[in-house]
């Protein structure tokens, strides 16, 4: 929360979390998955699609109380945590303003 006293949330994500979300939007994973199959389709694979596939990119999800949304893609989970943080020092000093300046 900044100077104008709107929250503000903060997201870091790999970009293979919101093709996860996407997919079980669409798809009703079966109910009787043995272990094993689901070890390598929630642990193994998604870290290999993640890594290669999309190329280890991150985001940084931004939205405020009052409406204001900015996603802002990263290469790199230390580089996604190092901009949230950067995010998050604007936001405190300057308040939801500073966002308008990042849109563009």
């Amino acid at each position: 929360m900044g100077p104008d006293g709107v929250r503000v949330t903060l997201r870091v994500e790999p970009a293979i979390d919101r093709l996860r979300r996407w997919f079980n939007l669409v798809n009703t994973p079966d109910p009787f998955t043995p272990r094993a199959v689901a070890r390598i389709e929630y642990q193994s694979v998604p870290g290999l699609i993640q890594r290669y596939l999309l190329r280890d990119q991150w985001v940084v999800d931004v939205e405020s109380d009052s409406g204001e949304r900015l996603r802002v893609p990263v290469a790199g989970r230390e580089s996604a945590i190092e901009r949230a943080s950067q995010l998050h020092a604007g936001v405190q000093k300057e308040g939801v303003a500073f966002l308008r300046t990042l849109d563009g």
